[in-house]
């Protein structure tokens, strides 16, 4: 269990959702370490976290295995210096256990990786729904209407910077100065302290997705508000 722990400090696991990437295709679960940003290394966007892919094994299972055949030995062992007249029971032969081991552990192997790609699948599916959804609630803008322009760099938005192309972004950074609400559209209205930062999705200057950072570089929680 200290093992396990230690694993989910050092580092964290996301999913891509670019549908261009290799590694959202493949459904790779991505190991990034916590220091770094946790995005793609494949193509720079955002990942989204999901759990820790669990590692197979039936320790438990062999052991009661070997267990059995350890037992059946002790019990040949008895009747053979018993000096009895019966038959001698023959033990199971190691190399079959063994192979019916390796058929269980192998089944197991890929039950686990078919639940882990199930759930990869679902979410997936989920966040492409909700993509199509908002993109049916927007309305286009009228044929008068100049989209916003993007300035490239630093912006200085009094309590905080931002690092990136403003107002629209899909990997930009903002640092807070000073004690502040991390976007006006956030429902649940979560207050960044001075040295957090988050790294995420910017549209026309609000954020609609991104990972919370606090000072000391720790992750403090994912954002997602939408457009």
């Amino acid at each position: 269990m200290a093992e396990r722990n230690t694993d989910r400090i050092r580092y964290r696991y996301g999913i891509c959702l670019n549908d261009n990437c290799e590694k959202c295709k493949s459904k790779e679960v991505q190991e990034i370490p916590a220091r770094k940003e946790f995005v793609c290394p494949e193509c720079g966007k955002p990942l989204r976290e999901c759990p820790p892919p669990k590692k197979g094994g039936n320790t438990k299972l062999i052991g009661i295995i070997v267990g059995v055949v350890i037992l059946l030995a002790i019990i040949g062992c008895i009747i053979a210096f018993s000096g009895g007249s019966e038959e001698k029971p023959v033990p199971a032969p190691v190399p079959e256990v063994k192979e019916n081991t390796d058929s269980i552990k192998a089944a197991q192997e890929a039950a686990e990786q078919q639940r882990i790609k199930d759930s990869l699948d679902a979410v997936a599916a989920a966040e492409a729904a909700k993509k199509q959804e908002a993109e049916k609630k927007t309305e286009p803008a009228p044929a008068t209407q100049k989209p916003a322009k993007s300035a490239s760099g630093s912006k200085n938005l009094g309590y905080a910077t931002f690092k990136g192309s403003w107002p629209n972004d899909v990997n930009g950074r903002m640092v807070f100065t000073s004690s502040h609400v991390i976007d006006s559209k956030d429902p649940k209205k979560r207050v960044a302290e001075a040295g957090d930062y988050v790294i995420g999705e910017w549209a026309d200057g609000h954020l609609v997705q991104g990972i919370w950072y606090g000072s000391d570089n720790q992750v403090k929680g994912s954002v997602i508000i939408g457009r």
